[in-house]
């Protein structure tokens, strides 16, 4: 247990999904390149907004997400299930913080995906696309570990005193 927290309390291990337990940047990239005709590699990503970088808008690459089922498609991370299993084992509860929110079905799909995949978490939250997920955090408690691929999403999570420590992955 997190010496922070104390023993007689359980906390949290936050993870994000995409690119965090769930490979999507494959799937979002060869619809994207498929789609517009630019053969750029997720590697070549240095902005969460891809409009920019596809040449077309957010409003369209959502609309391409929807149209060709990309989060459903999406495929697990190697290191995913013996993460959420070693955090578990070590007393935590799990919960998983995704931007999802923006889709219509992104609840449902969500839950059927972990399921799918073997990854037993104990709350699912979803967040408006390019939403805050520091709300979340707050509401959870106590947070030994939030793991996200994005930036933008730690800085916040930093400054909360529910959380303890923030963790990136790099993509």
């Amino acid at each position: 247990m997190n010496a922070r927290f104390g023993t007689d309390t359980q906390s949290y291990v936050v993870f994000d999904l995409d690119d965090v337990l769930a490979n999507l940047r494959d799937h979002l990239m060869n619809m994207l390149v498929r789609q517009t005709g630019h053969g750029i590699h997720w590697n070549q990503w240095h902005e969460y907004e891809l409009g920019s970088v596809y040449q077309t808008t957010t409003e369209r690459i959502m609309g391409w997400v929807l149209e060709h089922r990309v989060l459903e498609s999406a495929s697990l991370e190697p290191h995913a299930q013996p993460a959420v299993h070693t955090a578990r084992q070590l007393g935590h509860r799990i919960a998983v913080v995704t931007a999802r929110g923006w889709h219509p079905r992104g609840v449902q799909l969500t839950e059927e995906w972990l399921v799918a995949n073997g990854l037993d978490v104990d709350e699912l939250h979803l967040v408006p696309a390019f939403g805050d997920k520091s709300n979340v955090l707050r509401k959870l408690g106590r947070v030994a570990y939030f793991v996200d691929d994005h930036v933008g999403h730690l800085y916040p999570a930093r400054t909360l005193p529910e959380v303890c420590e923030t963790l990136l992955i790099d993509r």
